[in-house]
């Protein structure tokens, strides 16, 4: 009998089958492509020496008879119909106490619904988000976990094993709640993952068309953010894009420009609007991703608008700044949505704890996280003195880079909306008073007098 089942041996499945049997977990595989060919994971397992403690079936009831009571399945499929079918078949051959381990990108309020459809089956569930993407996953991953506290309990000491030392110098994993919390600071993660990727590739827009500045020169910019206190995953894997090449060429000048996404930064747009705060960065970034799928639109419109074609010079220092105050108000704007949810929910997410998980293995790990842990008030972001002196200290250069954007007809995305963002929460005064008198007047909404 095995000690776990994983259900789903894509490629972050064998990594995380690779991470587990190389800790000595003796694993269940089953994937619904074995029942056609299992040739495919046999050639992985004489390929790679971790994998010698698995054992594939070709049948999900074989699979699940295979495992020691209580049976810990965890499920690493695509989110949407995938995911529900598997978790449905599920319920119905699990026993008692078992535990069932949904590991997929799902939508929190689905995490939710199937917390509540297992314990009606008196299965024991954790929803749980997984950052890393293959190579994390395998080395450790960050894990972000909510669901049944005796699971996990039964769970973490492996958990241990597969996962890597954070800033605090404990394990890259924890338990944020007892329903869909792991989801729910998954999907968060993934919105602050979209915003940094946008703010990384506005600038790389920025400097190649100013005509100025080829890709072995970005990189090396770049380069020496990240050797700083810049320094992030992110910005070390875009440096080894922007230098790749294929056939002679670099590869980032062959890519198309159309980005798509997995729905996660739609969920976190929605979360926003429900709890009412604002999250116009991730708006931006995947408004961004929707506007480039309009290839052909964009293509002839270029051709109607006369656009500056004048080389310029970009101050990057200023560039290095504007970045800064733009990521920390993609923090400022998840904290936010975070405390929100703790309140409405009535949910007890510690921020600080979140940035721990985050700060070893996780996608959006950076220098960055490790000093917001260290040395701000995260749990109330807002009232942080420190973090608004540097916002305001930082503005002027922010303000000098949008400026240089929209002279030289350069759309760099997320930008402006951090500056948006910063000017409303600094202002004493908005215009929304007019917005309460134009609501009266029209549908004899009640206004506030000071």
């Amino acid at each position: 009998m095995n000690n776990w089942g994983i259900i789903g041996v894509g490629r972050i499945g064998l990594s995380m089958a690779r991470n587990m049997s190389s800790k000595g977990i003796s694993l269940s595989l089953y994937d619904k492509t074995f029942q056609k060919k299992s040739d495919s994971i046999f050639k992985e397992k004489k390929l790679y020496s971790d994998l010698k403690k698995t054992f594939v079936f070709k049948d999900i009831s074989s699979f699940v008879k295979s495992i020691k009571k209580p049976r810990k399945v965890l499920i690493l499929v695509p989110t949407g119909n995938p995911n529900d079918s598997v978790i449905s078949n599920l319920i119905k051959i699990l026993d008692e106490g078992d535990i069932l381990i949904d590991a997929g990108n799902t939508n929190p309020v689905i995490s939710l619904k199937n917390k509540l459809k297992t314990k009606k089956n008196k299965i024991l569930y954790l929803g749980m988000g997984v950052s890393g993407g293959v190579d994390g996953v395998l080395k450790g991953p960050s894990i972000m976990i909510g669901g049944d506290i005796n699971a996990f309990n039964q769970v973490k000491d492996d958990f241990s094993l597969i996962t890597s030392k954070t800033i605090d110098n404990t394990f890259s994993f924890d338990l944020f709640g007892d329903s869909n919390q792991g989801h729910f600071i998954k999907m968060i993660h993934n919105g602050i993952e979209y915003v940094e990727m946008q703010l990384i590739a506005s600038m790389y827009k920025l400097l190649i068309d100013s005509n100025n500045y080829n890709n072995q020169e970005i990189a090396e910019i770049f380069n020496e953010w990240n050797n700083s206190e810049q320094k992030s995953y992110l910005m070390d894997i875009s440096i080894k894009q922007i230098l790749e090449k294929i056939e002679n060429k670099y590869l980032i000048e062959k890519i198309d420009d159309v980005a798509d996404d997995n729905g996660t930064g739609r969920w976190m747009l929605n979360y926003g609007i429900e709890l009412g705060c604002s999250t116009n960065m991730l708006s931006s970034a995947i408004n961004t991703r929707f506007i480039s799928k309009l290839k052909d639109d964009r293509s002839k419109i270029s051709k109607m608008v006369n656009k500056s074609s004048k080389k310029y010079s970009v101050d990057t220092k200023s560039l290095s700044k504007a970045y800064q105050f733009c990521r920390l108000v993609n923090y400022i704007q998840s904290f936010c949505l975070i405390n929100a949810a703790n309140k409405d929910y009535n949910w007890n997410i510690n921020i600080s704890k979140v940035l721990n998980v985050w700060s070893s293995g996780s996608i959006i790990k950076s220098s960055l996280i490790n000093d917001l842990y260290s040395n701000y008030s995260v749990e109330n972001i807002l009232s942080d003195k420190e973090i608004i002196k540097e916002l305001n200290g930082y503005k002027p250069d922010l303000i000098s880079i949008i400026t240089l954007s929209l002279e030289n007809d350069i759309s760099i995305p997320c930008f402006g909306n951090a500056l948006n963002y910063f000017n409303s929460i600094s202002s004493k005064t908005l215009s929304t008073n007019m917005i309460q008198a134009q609501r009266n007047f029209f549908g004899s909404h009640p206004i506030k007098i000071n």
